[in-house]
């Protein structure tokens, strides 16, 4: 049985833009970038699996997810689409664009690289969401103050607790698979594989859009990209870090918008 995935459509325009979240998220955290867009396009914010209220894979990779997009553009009979990924969702567009490449028009990667990582970012982050649940906490208070004595800074914490829930017990839990997101976190970091790959570097016209203050995307952005994407625009957004399309909402939309216009 193929993988489902929860899928949230709005827009009435005649060109498909499919968004996609980042790691232990939701298609509800691109809202900004879909409402900026559903005038005149048709916006699909996905949630990715593992994340939200999609299924389960009994692996987590970037390979994967791609592959379960593609399934599920391929069910919708989508060809020409934009693309917009942030982070994680990010890598999971240029895999499925690297894969796939007659399924995507325009690319549009916010604030990720192509290459492999090597810090782990998120170990304090896993530490927390494991804490939440040892300690039995049953109300997202609850889990804020757990949360709070692993990670630092509060915007994180309220990003984690969107995707927190009550369960039959009464107690809190995450919409996301956090026991193999954990497990297979060294997948996340892996950069975009080219097994698959059709005649690269790709052709598709693609557009990476990184915060000026964020540690993700280094300073050689086009030489790290161009042995995947040959058409590729960097654009630095002032005053933002990992984050950009919510502390910088209007210069991002803007930009994609003139990048995406038919």
């Amino acid at each position: 049985m193929a993988e489902q995935l929860h899928v949230k459509t709005s827009g009435e325009g005649d060109s498909n833009v499919v968004l996609l979240h980042g790691l232990f998220g939701s298609g509800n955290n691109l809202g900004q970038i879909a409402r900026g867009l559903k005038e005149d396009h048709r916006v699909h914010s996905v949630d990715l699996p593992d994340h939200g209220r999609s299924d389960w894979l009994p692996q987590a990779s970037i390979q994967d997810y791609a592959h379960c997009v593609a399934n599920w553009m391929d069910d919708q009979q989508f060809t020409n689409c934009c693309v917009v990924g942030h982070s994680l969702g990010g890598k999971v567009a240029m895999q499925l664009a690297v894969n796939r490449p007659e399924l995507i028009r325009r690319l549009v990667i916010l604030d990720i690289s192509p290459m492999a990582y090597t810090v782990r970012r998120h170990d304090h982050i896993f530490a927390g969401l494991n804490a939440v649940k040892e300690a039995r906490a049953k109300t997202r208070s609850d889990a804020r103050v757990v949360l709070s004595a692993h990670i630092d800074e509060p915007s994180v914490a309220d990003f984690l607790l969107t995707s927190a829930y009550t369960d039959d017990s009464g107690l809190i839990d995450w919409r996301f698979n956090l026991a193999q997101l954990e497990t297979d976190y060294r997948h996340m970091l892996s950069g975009i594989e080219v097994q698959e790959a059709r005649g690269l570097p790709c052709q598709i016209p693609s557009l990476v859009l990184k915060g000026a203050d964020s540690g993700y995307v280094q300073k050689t952005t086009k030489q790290n990209f161009a042995h995947l994407f040959a058409a590729l625009e960097v654009v630095t957004v002032k005053n933002a870090g990992h984050w950009l399309h919510q502390e910088q909402t209007e210069t991002v939309l803007s930009i994609i918008r003139r990048f995406i216009a038919p």
